[in-house]
């Protein structure tokens, strides 16, 4: 039997219910463990992260998946935990309002100081008790705390847009569509990317016996690509206006007919280039 450490803090804090406190002091826990380990270090956010999936942590509790997606939520909306979505790799979970009681030092240089919000009930020794200067502080804090979001939310699509051109070999002109079909968000990004990529494996196993058909599914090498910005805005404007109950779907069964034609067009000289 394993056993962790739910700190007093925790239960004095503003964690509702048992699952808020249970969850976060699992992540803590680990937390622990990671800032031993050089490997969860994150030399982008200079901070230490905890590599905890949803599955691992609904069969540890003994609940629903839905449950911890849940509590996360609502951990990250009271600032106790940031969320960093992967490419290709697990989410990496930031713990703003983590303590590292083997190692304080580490607690001062890192990420956590600049998008930790203000723990709730702790007065700040910084204010005074004039009403005014404690609503300017609150205020700085909300406004530190929403630039920080920014730099943060800037950086993680700088990195997936930069990771979509190298190393996908997408053109500039498709990620920055892909950006702003994705209002700048890095998770809506990673999603609309990932279908992109998904349909093109579908069709990739399709036709795998046909002649030519990795040449027709290159980015570099097919022409048909240099306007595939229009053919994907094309794609999801046309599933958001349809008003259809099920827009990814819609939008990967054209993107998988789009790869489709690519090929047939590409090979149409060859007898077996038809994919059926």
């Amino acid at each position: 039997m394993q056993f962790f450490k739910v700190k007093e803090s925790n239960l004095n804090s503003d964690l509702k219910g048992g699952n808020e406190i249970l969850i976060y002091s699992l992540l803590e826990d680990r937390m622990q463990a990671s800032t031993k380990n050089k490997d969860f270090f994150s030399k982008k956010f200079n901070d230490y992260y905890v590599i905890y999936t949803r599955d691992e942590l609904a069969m540890k509790l003994g609940v629903n998946v839905s449950t911890i997606t849940e509590v996360f939520k609502r951990l990250v909306n009271k600032g106790y935990l940031v969320m960093k979505y992967q490419f290709n790799g697990a989410t990496k979970l930031f713990l703003p309002k983590f303590k590292n009681e083997t190692s304080p030092e580490a607690n001062h240089d890192n990420v956590k100081r600049e998008i930790q919000r203000p723990e709730i009930g702790k007065p700040n020794s910084s204010r005074t008790p004039n009403s005014n200067n404690k609503h300017t502080d609150n205020t700085r804090d909300t406004c530190s705390e929403i630039n920080s979001k920014k730099i943060l939310n800037e950086l993680e699509m700088n990195a997936l847009s930069s990771s979509l051109e190298t190393k996908a070999g997408f053109s500039k002109r498709t990620v920055n569509m892909l950006k702003a079909l994705s209002f700048n968000d890095p998770k809506k990004l990673y999603q609309l990317s990932g279908m992109v990529f998904k349909a093109k494996s579908v069709v990739n196993k399709q036709a795998k016996n046909v002649i030519n058909s990795q040449l027709a599914l290159s980015f570099e090498i097919n022409d048909r690509y240099e306007n595939m910005a229009v053919d994907i805005q094309r794609i999801v404007m046309t599933a958001n206006r349809s008003k259809r109950s099920n827009v990814e779907g819609y939008i990967f069964s054209s993107l998988v007919n789009y790869f489709q034609e690519a090929v047939n067009d590409y090979c149409s000289h060859d007898v077996q280039s038809v994919i059926c």
